[in-house]
């Protein structure tokens, strides 16, 4: 079938119905009406038959088209998809961002942040569903830029708000790890990791929720609704992830899983950050007038500190490069070498409080940081990090005044720690990046 259509002025195609241009209406038939000229599919922003419609006879001679004539439709609906997730921008969306307003501050700059983040998914949504089969690597490169941007805008309010006010801080902190849900663009089941973000609202909801003035209690409700809002839509629409909604395979031919840099980061960070503290560990002597020792626990603890890093960096070597999200069970077989270690960590810790020699505040310092391990085992690391490393200088300070090399190890110290939320921040912002195209972990 030739395609047909009438030319009006500015360049624009519409069709001409009775001598008048009419919007959003073309028609194609095999028989030109008198002074119409030839179109392509393309002009005339045919995409599929679904866009088409057989008008009847009566129809034809209503709207003066000539008989036989197909109505194509110039501009494609939206995808049910999209216009769902503009309904829950319009609506839940708006109810929280509103809910951020009445409280100001922080919590009005993150969530005005939140906004940004929704938006740039959205746009992302639209350009993945356009692709006939979106690989990963297609959606990693989508995540990119505006999205990601905006979630590091959700991210330092939280770490601003740790400088303000205390008021403020459980809000912040709610909001940043509700929005790791975002992260389900990325994942083979996104409802139940949406489901894992808004199971953890009510860790810091509810001392939201004891801040006396309604509008607290409001914001948790805003949210909650949010991302409940969020599940329902991954789950109607995404329910096998938005790669099997896109036709797209999970394949390593497919998709190229950043392995390597997975790895080389980790061992980076251990050379760069780890290597500098275990050497200021093992050669720091006690301060002028301690008992003398006879075993220093700084070498000890030392030790583990560096198994500790050892066997997370074997973990994502040949664990979380190679296998899909596990199950918990799964996940918790996967971190028994660290989670041992970590044990050790906290007995040293025990035994030195109870021998209140010159080193228990160092060990204090370390053991209350080392948490930070467990970044592999929660939904938004680089906020669990965070909030780790913001506890630090209490301890630190204590151990900086007791000499130079003593405020150095304290350095190196939060430096490892830094490091550490670098390295998850790059790279698995959004919870553990697991290979999506792995195998999957023995049960």
């Amino acid at each position: 079938m030739a395609f047909y259509q009438g030319m009006v002025q500015g360049g624009g195609y519409q069709t001409y119905v009775a001598g008048m241009a009419v919007p959003n209406m073309q028609y194609a038939m095999q028989t030109p009406p008198h002074g119409h000229q030839p179109s392509t599919p393309a002009k005339m922003g045919y995409m599929s038959p679904a866009q088409c419609s057989v008008p009847s006879a009566i129809e034809c001679w209503r709207w003066g088209l000539p008989q036989g004539a197909v109505i194509v439709n110039a501009k494609p609906k939206l995808q049910a998809a999209l216009v769902d997730y503009d309904k829950m921008i319009n609506t839940e969306l708006k109810a929280f961002t509103d809910a951020c307003k009445k409280l100001g501050g922080a919590v009005q700059t993150q969530g005005g942040a939140v906004g940004e983040l929704f938006a740039a998914q959205r746009s992302m949504l639209e350009r993945a569903l356009k692709m006939q089969k979106p690989t990963m690597e297609a959606i990693g490169k989508l995540a990119e830029g505006e999205t990601q941007a905006a979630m590091h805008k959700v991210e330092a309010a939280c770490e601003a708000a740790a400088e303000a006010p205390a008021t403020l801080r459980p809000h912040t902190r709610m909001v940043a790890g509700a929005m790791s849900a975002m992260g389900w663009v990325m994942v083979e089941e996104p409802g139940g990791y949406v489901k894992d973000s808004l199971n953890a609202i009510p860790v810091y909801g509810r001392q939201v929720r004891d801040v006396e003035g309604e509008e607290h209690s409001r914001l948790v409700q805003a949210l909650t609704d949010l991302i409940k809002a969020l599940r329902a839509l991954v789950e109607h629409h995404f329910a096998k992830g938005l790669i099997k909604a896109g036709g797209g395979l999970l394949d390593n031919e497919k998709y190229s899983y950043p392995a390597k840099e997975l790895v080389q980061s980790y061992r980076l960070l251990m050379t760069n950050n780890l290597q500098p503290f275990l050497r200021s560990a093992r050669t720091l002597t006690p301060p002028p007038g301690s008992v003398p020792l006879l075993s220093n626990p700084l070498e000890r603890l030392a030790a583990l500190c560096d198994a500790l890093f050892l066997a997370q960096s074997t973990m994502i070597d040949t664990q979380v490069t190679r296998l899909r999200p596990p199950s918990e069970e799964a996940l918790g077989r996967i971190l028994e070498p660290t989670t041992d270690i970590l044990n050790d960590i906290e007995e040293l810790e025990e035994q030195e409080n109870e021998a209140a020699g010159p080193f228990q505040l160092h060990v204090q310092l370390v053991a209350s940081g080392l948490g930070a391990v467990a970044w592999v085992s929660v939904a938004s690391p680089p906020l669990y990090v965070t909030e780790i490393l913001n506890s630090v200088p209490t301890l630190g300070e204590k151990v900086s005044t007791l000499g130079e090399k003593h405020a150095e190890f304290a350095s190196l110290y939060k430096d490892l720690l830094r490091g550490l939320l670098a390295y998850v921040k790059e790279h698995h912002a959004s919870g553990v990046h697991w290979n999506p195209a792995g195998e999957g972990a023995a049960s």
